[in-house]
């Protein structure tokens, strides 16, 4: 039986998730106690509505949660309070995670999408990376994860046709499914540095109070661009004889580019014109940050999205069709992110309590005491997440933890900026090249892969190569005192 079949009464669980999206988004616009109080209970609840789907991975999280939630119940301090935000935090990025699987709804629905999907797929070898690497950095803003489960299935179809995914493949249709799945895995990723979709913004504004959050996006912008040119350098040099002697024999042919599907990029940039006018909307007149915008946002976007696919299918009554996506996306859908919902709680919760539990004052007099240039200080926060990544760390769990280390230690060699944005990376680069990763998971589901192919063996000198180039741009940052 699946998840889904395994749940409890699916609209039980669509009501009490969306009651506490909703009530989420209220508490964040008018910051009512006694709602964050109830949000609490709602939050508690999870693994209990959860319990017929919960899997080894999440017991796992949940038994940690319990041990730190004692520990730190036993630890001198207020422990009580940092229990409390450990669970507003928990709440926080449950809303915030299915707010933005929303996006994920409109977008497998919409034609748009799946025409631009498969155009990135059909580009010729030369202009492929760049096109699959973009597109997938693009679409992981509008649908987050869903953009890896969207285009693998396109690249796989182009490669193989009507074969199974079982079946073998001759040395070309390998390199080919390779090199653009590792494409879309990287584009993936480097939106984490940036983008206001991202959970890691969803994350280090709630923890490092300080954030300039509109300078934590130029930086985090202008890092992508840089791993996207370390990324097609390195795919270019790598395949580089390959594709000369199999040009050669004669067993790969130039391919013509597919002209552009104007009418769907154009569906897709009015799409996201109005999550960006929301957006800023809803940040001016609520007071809040860019990310709780978001949130805002995106349930009204999708609302419009859907109904607009379906009024122009309709053929009778333009509103069946939308209210019926609607109704499956409430009581299908959304109760099918159940698990997700569990895991990123606990990783919230984890991160908190587990930094509640570090001395960060005697961690910020060793800094000091050993003098701890700027740029390694970041590169160290990075490689942190990286190595956690490889115990079966999640990105999510140890940006909450750093975070809310640096937020309680006294000084850093860096400004807040960018000790957030080297916490980003590291969730980039740990999303990369380690095999618990969420992404990797999910696209070794899609794909077919081991999670070990996708990671080490396809991205490990990509992930090296990444460290470097973030040693570098720290060392830059740092110096130009941007």
């Amino acid at each position: 039986m699946t998840d889904q079949q395994n749940l409890p009464e699916k609209s039980i669980v669509g009501v009490y998730l969306a009651a506490m999206m909703v009530l989420e988004l209220i508490e964040i616009y008018t910051g009512l106690e006694t709602l964050a109080s109830f949000i609490r209970v709602l939050v508690l609840g999870l693994p209990l509505m959860a319990l017929p789907i919960l899997k080894v991975r999440e017991y796992y999280l949940l038994v940690v949660s319990f041990v730190l939630g004692a520990l730190v119940w036993r630890a001198p301090g207020d422990g009580w309070q940092a229990l409390l935000t450990g669970l507003d935090r928990s709440a926080y990025l449950a809303s915030f995670m299915m707010l933005m699987a929303l996006l994920r709804e409109g977008a497998i629905t919409s034609p748009a999408v799946k025409t631009v999907g498969t155009y990135l797929t059909l580009q010729p070898p030369k202009r492929r990376f760049l096109a699959l690497f973009s597109g997938s950095h693009f679409f992981s803003v509008l649908i987050n994860l869903g953009s890896v489960s969207l285009l693998t299935p396109f690249i796989q179809r182009g490669v193989r046709g009507d074969a199974p995914l079982d079946a073998p493949l001759d040395e070309v249709q390998q390199i080919r499914e390779r090199r653009q799945l590792a494409a879309v895995h990287r584009g993936f990723c480097w939106f984490l540095v940036w983008a206001p979709t991202a959970v890691t913004q969803a994350i280090l504004p709630g923890l490092l109070t300080d954030i300039d959050a509109a300078r934590l996006m130029a930086l985090g912008f202008c890092m992508a661009l840089v791993m996207l040119a370390v990324g097609w350098l390195e795919d270019t040099l790598v395949w580089a004889k390959t594709g000369q002697r199999l040009r050669a024999s004669g067993q790969v042919q130039r391919a013509q580019p597919p002209q552009l599907p104007k009418r769907a990029v154009l569906s897709l940039a009015l799409v996201c014109s109005g999550l960006i006018g929301l957006t800023v909307l809803a940040k001016t007149l609520g007071g809040v940050g860019i990310v709780s915008g978001v949130m805002l946002a995106a349930p009204i976007v999708v609302i419009i999205w859907v109904w607009a696919q379906g009024a122009e299918e309709a053929s009778s009554d333009p509103s069946k069709a939308p209210l019926a996506r609607y109704r499956e996306i409430a009581f299908v859908s959304m109760p099918g992110f159940l698990r997700e919902v569990v895991f990123i709680s606990c990783a919230g919760f984890i991160g908190t309590a587990g930094a509640f539990l570090v001395p960060s004052d005697q961690l910020a007099a060793l800094v000091e005491h050993w003098a701890v240039p700027g740029w390694l200080f970041m590169l160290g926060l990075s490689v942190s997440v990286l190595l956690a990544g490889h115990v079966a760390l999640s990105p999510i769990t140890m940006a909450v933890f750093l975070g809310s280390v640096v937020a309680h230690m006294p000084a850093t060699p860096v400004d807040v900026t960018l000790c957030a944005l080297a916490i980003a990376a590291g969730t980039a680069i740990s999303s990369l090249g380690a095999p618990f990763a969420s992404v990797v998971l999910m696209l070794s589901k899609a794909s077919g892969y081991p999670t070990t192919t996708l990671t080490w063996t396809w991205n490990g000198l990509y992930t090296g190569l990444s460290v470097a180039a973030l040693g570098l741009l720290y060392v830059a940052y740092t110096a130009m005192g941007v």
